[in-house]
C-alpha cells in the first residue's frame, strides 16, 4: 500500500474546504435570492423547491425547513449512483457539499433573506451559484443534482455534449416548475422569465470561469516575413509555432502561413510584433476553449521587443 504523505493529505483538506465553500455558496444562493422571490432554479435545486412548495400545502412547517430536506433527499439516489458508477472520490465531495448545502439551508437566519427586486436576485444569484459550482467542478466534486447525471454519462458516452443535455433539462425543469408554482402560490407568470435568466448568468459565469480570463488565442499569420515574426515568437513567448505553405487566390502570390498559440493578455503584445515586422500581413485571431500542453504553456514572459 503506497505510504501517504503530509502533501497528499493538505491537498485533500484543501479541496474538500473548497467543495464545502462551494455547497455554502449554492445554499446561499437559494436561500438568500432564489427562494424569497420564488423563483424556481435548474435541476433538483429547482426540483426540490416545486416538491417543497407542495408539500407546504399539506404539513405543518415551513417551506424552508422542507427545503433543506427535500433537497439532501433528493440527491440520495443520484449520490449512490455516484458511488456505484464514479469515482469515490467525487462522490465522498458531492456528498460532501450536498451535506454542507442542505445544513446550511436550515440553519441561515430569516434576515439573510434579500427583499429587494427579483431582477438584482437574479443576477446576485445566477452569480453565486455559478461561483459555487465552479469551486466544486475545479476541486472534482458538484453540488449534486444534474451534475451527477451529466458525469455519468459522459464516462461512459464521451461523444455526446453533456452540457447541452444538462441545459435542457434545467430548462425543462425551470419551465415546468415555475407553472407548478404559479399554480400554487398565484404569482406572476414573470417567474418563470425571471427563473430563466437565473440559470443562464449561472451558467455563463461557470463558462467564464472555466475558460478563465487568461484563455489562449489563436494566431494564423498569413505573411511574407515569416522568418522575422517566428523569431520573435520564439524569442518573446518562449515556444514554437507550425508553417504552412499557402498561396493567395487573388494574386497568386505565395506565401506563409504561422499557427500559434499565445496566452489572452500576450494578444496584443504579439499583434504590436505582426505589425512591426510585417504590416501587410493577414492575420486571423479565435478564441481557443482549450490546450493540451506542457506546464510551461501558462508561463508567463515579461521581455519587451
Amino acid at each position: 500500500m503506497p505510504k501517504i504523505t503530509s502533501k497528499q493529505v493538505l491537498k485533500l483538506i484543501k479541496e474538500y474546504v473548497w467543495v464545502g465553500l462551494g455547497g455554502v455558496l449554492n445554499a446561499i444562493s437559494l436561500f438568500t435570492f432564489v427562494n424569497p422571490a420564488t423563483l424556481i432554479a435548474g435541476g433538483f435545486s429547482g426540483l426540490s423547491s416545486v416538491l417543497s412548495h407542495v408539500c407546504v400545502l399539506f404539513m405543518d412547517a415551513t417551506f424552508d425547513s422542507i427545503m433543506s430536506v427535500m433537497y439532501f433527499v433528493l440527491n440520495v439516489p443520484l449520490l449512490i449512483c455516484s458511488l456505484i458508477f464514479l469515482r469515490g472520490d467525487y462522490t465522498f465531495k458531492t456528498i460532501w457539499a450536498t451535506v454542507v448545502s442542505s445544513i446550511v439551508l436550515a440553519i441561515l437566519p430569516e434576515g439573510f433573506k434579500f427583499s429587494g427586486a427579483p431582477l438584482i436576485a437574479v443576477i446576485f444569484g445566477g452569480i453565486l451559484v455559478g461561483l459555487a459550482m465552479y469551486v466544486a467542478y475545479e476541486n472534482n466534486g458538484s453540488n449534486g443534482g444534474t451534475e451527477i447525471i451529466g458525469k455519468i454519462v459522459a464516462k461512459y458516452h464521451p461523444e455526446i455534449d453533456i452540457s447541452n443535455v444538462i441545459l435542457i433539462a434545467n430548462f425543462i425543469i425551470t419551465v415546468s416548475g415555475s407553472i407548478v408554482v404559479i399554480f400554487i402560490t398565484k404569482e406572476s407568470v414573470d417567474i418563470i422569465l425571471y427563473s430563466l435568466m437565473y440559470v443562464l448568468i449561472g451558467g455563463n459565469v461557470l463558462g467564464m470561469l472555466k475558460r478563465g480570463f487568461n484563455h489562449p488565442q489563436k494566431f494564423l499569420i498569413i505573411t511574407s516575413q515569416y522568418e522575422k515574426i517566428g523569431h520573435d515568437i520564439s524569442r518573446y513567448f518562449k515556444r514554437g509555432y507550425t508553417v504552412f505553405d499557402v498561396e493567395g487566390s487573388y494574386d497568386g502570390v505565395k506565401r506563409k502561413m504561422l499557427v500559434v498559440i499565445v496566452q489572452y493578455r500576450q494578444l496584443y503584445f504579439l499583434k504590436h510584433i505582426i505589425r512591426k515586422r510585417d504590416p501587410r500581413a493577414f492575420t486571423v485571431i479565435k478564441d481557443v476553449y482549450d490546450v493540451f500542453s506542457r506546464p510551461t504553456f501558462n508561463r508567463s514572459y515579461k521581455t519587451k521587443p
